[in-house]
């Protein structure tokens, strides 16, 4: 059996009305990378991995920015840094500078998990259906390092539960998380280093491969090994990580949306002359 059908087996293709959709770690289960049963249908009505299109060459910016969200529950400083995503903080400024985000809300948050913003559908509380599904109009590409989480060693037959690598065909068993998700569509470059996936870590939402648009969120979690590689990471949570925790835990609906929005009033930028980043410590260096 060839690879490429292999994944198609293996793979199934989670699409939320076209939105761009973050998978929400099951707090049961232990947070690693889960995989179908290689028996579970397939809607082969859907290509694998999807083709981006309309794919826009941004204007990278390769400095760090500070930024400021003022939201409607207080503000959340922002570091980010253009020497680990480059055309990544060049898109968020521009359309910062521009007014893009002004008025847009926190469309979905997930206590524990993270919260995400940047739809300017979600401008609009009479069309709460189309939130999650709006962009710039345009897509691009990402800016990941899947060697800065060591997917390039991990074995998929590691990363997934017992059971499911015992149902892994041979040709599959030595492939590798890079190997695996460079299947499905992810390219990935050594150009860059990546921030770690975790508590206070800004980051792009997205509907697959190189599908970057406006829409961003912030990490409540500790870690999220299942988004490495996935997403891109741009910045960090400077300050204001209580007002990001009162965000993600404000009464919501069954979408995961706020039943009382929660506002981005303003994004200011600062690019002027900034000191070293501090990151947020892990829960191992907590006191």
């Amino acid at each position: 059996m060839k690879l490429t059908h292999i994944l198609i087996i293996l793979l199934a293709l989670v699409v939320a009305g076209g939105g761009v959709y973050l998978f929400r770690p099951d707090p049961n289960k232990p947070t690693n990378t889960d995989l179908p049963p290689a028996s579970s249908p397939v809607d082969n009505t859907i290509a694998w991995p999807p083709k981006p299109s309309g794919i826009k060459d941004v204007q990278p910016l390769k400095q760090v920015v500070r930024v400021t969200l003022k939201t409607s529950l207080g503000d959340i400083k922002l570091a980010l840094d253009g020497s680990r995503a480059p055309k990544t903080v060049g898109n968020f400024v521009e359309l910062a500078e521009n007014n893009f985000y002004d008025g847009t809300t926190w469309h979905r948050v997930i206590p524990d998990f993270m919260i995400q913003g940047g739809d300017p559908f979600s401008k609009d509380q009479s069309q709460r259906t189309k939130h999650g599904t709006g962009g710039p109009g345009y897509q691009f590409e990402d800016e990941i390092n899947a060697q800065s989480y060591g997917l390039d060693k991990q074995l998929l037959a590691d990363a997934v539960g017992p059971a499911q690598a015992a149902q892994l065909p041979e040709e599959a068993k030595n492939m590798t998380l890079q190997q695996f998700y460079e299947a499905q569509g992810y390219r990935y470059t050594t150009s860059l280093e990546s921030f770690p996936m975790q508590r206070g870590i800004l980051a792009m939402a997205n509907s697959g491969p190189d599908s970057n648009g406006s829409q961003f969120f912030i990490i409540t979690a500790q870690s999220t090994p299942p988004l490495q590689g996935k997403h891109t990471p741009f910045g960090i949570v400077e300050a204001g990580m209580d007002v990001v925790d009162k965000i993600s835990m404000v009464e919501r609906d069954a979408q995961d949306n706020p039943l009382e929005p929660v506002v981005i009033q303003d994004v200011l930028v600062d690019r002027g002359a900034v000191g070293a980043l501090q990151m947020l410590p892990s829960e191992e260096e907590q006191p």
